[in-house]
């Protein structure tokens, strides 16, 4: 073993019956320093850098790290496998791309340095990133892409030059030695090209031969290495044919193909960096009523904050008092500005147009909002949808295809004429390069989720574009959904006990402060700290809370939930209306009940009525009582409505629509419909939902408004439109292309001419969305 690192990760891999990794890695490594630390972790645990890294909910966290020592597809393997094995992980979802995996974990059950010994004990280097800031290998990864592409350009459009005067020699006539010389020059501007420029493409072919699964770039290298070597030797022996310009030209146009395609990957996640570059890197602290300049990473839940015009609120918090109008267009796409009064949410990255106000910390650092977004799209980067995945099988068979046609194209020619063997063999393989079919649908599916997140709907799971693309069924909560999600409590009887109406909204505003469901909303302005807070608590999604409160167990939900503990029969409990009831009761008796009522979306009609127009079947499937639904399934003209459902209901419901074989999208934002949202084909969670909802969907729609669901039905169609194009166009170009190099037609420098044309065609259709 060259150090402790190989040993100990030699000792894991056979512990744990890991065996199968090296069917996937037959070669060593190159040699890096990678000795596990055993120690070193535990000031990850502090709470600064807990909240500056970590997002936590409840007992569950999330984080974003860095992988050093990543090299192949190998390692991805083996650190998923592995972790996979830690009782405590849930998901591990990895970026192989810029190197980066999004963790999710039972805090409760390992520590965060507990986390990160585990990947440094399987032996890669851990770098925890905080949501937002761009990767240092993805800088680095721009930086060089763009140096060996000023490389290629300069030094290319010198051997064009003199491929010029070689070209007119051969019409006109050229003196020997003048031809000689002007092939030296050539040579020698070509070697930088071809070390430098053209090395991705070697290294991307010898990464693909030793894990047995030969890519597009083994045909470029094969293609680029033997043009050289035959020109190389034609100069020096002053025999034969010179291909320095295909060489020049080839690499050149491939490089930028490449570079554009890197550019559009990598502009999905320019958003989420944006939002993180306007963060401040202080904020004025309330202590005793004193403002206090700190850094933002002393900031803590429960702080208050002042802000002012100007200023962009550096965490999410609640207005306690004043009132702001703040600018959420990056965050949401919302142009307008947004009136914030007590009592409602603001949000990190806004900026503060106009007013004062105090606001009180909810989430700081890793939990906020934005840096949510930025781990959703840290997943949308690691997500291959089926069709990329088709498509890199095609790619790699498609190379097998291409080797074998040339090796019989060059024996038939050499029986034939041996003399234009080597250039015709030349020009197959540089015109047959699968490039446009390999970027067709990775160049599509990084425009339009940079598109899609310009506009605030942001892309978690690529599938989501596949299906929203096609005729479909879309599902639909109405909570929050199709209703504005900004409840009103109208009314409150008192059915029971020596409570009065008031006494009764208090406890039930202490109750739902345990809930994130919409409803919950409603009693937030009749919420007074001298009850005290709710101890034990238990959420059961799609029925309610039960907590104790004063040294007294309540419930507060639906009407057979709250009667269950006393026995009370819920018979004329809840009358027939349009409003939603809320009951609130103890082990004794319902106590009391709570008329509700929610507004549609302002732009829920408009909306409906265009998903309707573009041929999508529309249901909506509610946990909320039968009239309240009917009503607003009335109001939208929706037919096909389903009330009072539990979560499991919801799911029956799903496998039903299944059955009439269109795929199903779901669209909700409580804990009931995270269930739902997971087990639909694809589906969409709305921001103003709860975390769990968000975590669950395959999308998250940033706006007030249910316009972006439109907006992404669009870029669907469009998408899939674009993809199927470049499919199309790459499959007509190879059986266009491929008789022409083979009969001999085509000249080497024609040949990349036409692939790289080919490949550019493909990445500026894509750019389109």
């Amino acid at each position: 073993m060259c150090c402790l690192g190989c040993k100990a990760v030699a000792e894991f891999i056979d512990n744990s019956g890991l065996n199968a990794f090296y069917r996937f890695r037959t070669t060593p490594g190159e040699d890096v320093d990678l000795t596990p630390e055993e120690t070193g972790w535990a000031h990850y645990d502090d709470v600064d850098l807990l909240d500056r890294y970590v997002s936590r909910n409840g007992p569950q966290a999330e984080v974003s790290v860095d992988i050093g020592g990543m090299y192949c597809s190998a390692c991805v393997w083996l650190l998923q496998k592995a972790l996979q094995q830690v009782p405590a992980i849930e998901t591990v979802d990895i970026n192989p791309a810029v190197r980066r995996a999004v963790i999710r974990w039972a805090h409760s059950e390992l520590p965060f340095s507990g986390l990160l010994g585990a990947i440094a004990r399987i032996g890669f280097k851990p770098a925890p990133v905080s949501i937002g800031s761009s990767s240092d290998l993805q800088i680095a990864e721009h930086r060089q892409a763009l140096k060996r592409l000023i490389v290629a350009a300069a030094a290319g459009m010198q051997v064009m030059m003199f491929a010029v005067a070689l070209y007119a020699g051969d019409y006109f006539g050229i003196d020997a030695g003048m031809q000689h010389f002007l092939r030296l020059i050539s040579l020698l501007v070509t070697v930088p090209i071809v070390l430098y420029s053209a090395r991705p493409f070697f290294a991307s072919a010898w990464r693909g031969l030793r894990a047995r699964t030969p890519g597009m770039d083994l045909p470029v290298s094969i293609a680029i290495i033997a043009a050289f070597m035959a020109s190389a030797y034609a100069t020096l022996t002053r025999q034969g044919e010179v291909y320095f310009d295909s060489v020049a030209m080839f690499v050149f146009f491939l490089s930028a193909t490449r570079f554009l395609e890197m550019r559009a990957r990598h502009r999905s996640g320019d958003h989420a960096t944006a939002l993180a570059q306007l963060l401040p890197d202080t904020a004025i602290r309330l202590q005793q009523g004193e403002p206090v300049k700190v850094a933002l990473d002393r900031l803590r839940v429960d702080d208050l904050v002042s802000i002012v015009p100007g200023d962009v609120i550096p965490v999410d918090g609640e207005v306690l008092s004043g009132s702001l109008e703040t600018d959420e267009s990056l965050l949401s796409g919302e142009s307008r500005p947004v009136l914030r009064k007590p009592g409602d949410p603001v949000f990190a990255g806004a900026v503060t147009r106009a007013g004062n106000a105090t606001v009180r910390v909810t989430r700081v650092g890793a939990s906020t909002s934005l840096a949510e977004i930025g781990r959703m799209l840290e997943r949308a980067r690691a997500d291959r949808p089926p069709i990329a995945l088709l498509a890199d099988r095609i790619a790699t068979r498609f190379v097998v295809a291409v080797l074998t046609v040339a090796a019989l194209t060059g024996v038939a020619w050499y029986l034939l004429d041996p003399s234009r063997s080597f250039e015709i063999v030349l020009a197959t393989l540089v015109v047959t390069c699968p490039c446009a079919l390999a970027l067709a649908t990775p160049a599509a599916l990084a425009a339009a989720a940079s598109r899609l997140a310009k506009n605030g709907f942001l892309l978690v799971r690529s599938r989501i574009l596949a299906v929203l693309g096609q005729p479909c069924t879309i599902v639909f909560d109405k909570t929050g959904t199709l209703t504005a999600g900004r409840p009103v409590v109208l009314d409150t009887r008192v059915l029971a006990g020596r409570l009065d109406a008031t006494s009764a909204l208090r406890i039930a505003a202490a109750l739902e402060t345990a809930s994130e469901h919409v409803l919950a909303r409603a009693f937030a302005a009749h919420y007074d700290a001298a009850e005290g807070m709710p101890e034990d608590i238990e959420v059961i999604p799609g029925f309610g809370v039960e907590a104790t409160l004063a040294g007294e167990r309540y419930r507060i939900g639906s009407a057979a939930f709250v009667a269950e503990p006393s026995g009370t029969s819920v018979a004329g409990l809840a009358p027939e209306s349009t409003q939603t009831e809320v009951f609130l009761g103890n082990t004794t008796a319902v106590l009391a009940a709570f008329s509700i009522a929610d507004e549609l979306r302002h732009d829920a009609t408009t909306a409906i009525s265009q998903l309707r127009d573009r041929g999508y079947r529309l249901v909506i499937a509610s946990g909320d009582r039968s009239p309240s639904v009917a009503s607003v399934a009335g109001q939208l003209g929706i037919e096909h409505w389903h009330a009072e459902l539990t979560p499991p209901a919801k799911l029956d419901i799903l496998a039903q629509l299944r059955q009439a074989g269109l795929p199903v999208i779901m669209v909700g934002d409580g804990i009931n419909d995270a269930p739902v949202l997971a087990a639909a084909d694809s589906s969409i969670a709305l921001d103003s939902g709860t975390a769990l909802a968000r975590a669950s969907a395959d999308a998250v729609s940033l706006g007030r408004d249910l316009g972006g669901i439109l907006r992404a039905a669009d870029v669907a169609t469009k998408t899939q439109r674009i993809i199927r194009q470049n499919i199309a166009w790459a499959i007509f170009y190879n059986a266009t292309a491929i008789p022409l190099a083979v009969s001999g037609l085509l000249q080497p420098w024609m040949a990349a001419v036409g692939m790289s044309l080919s490949s550019l065609l493909v990445v500026f259709n894509a750019l389109r969305l």
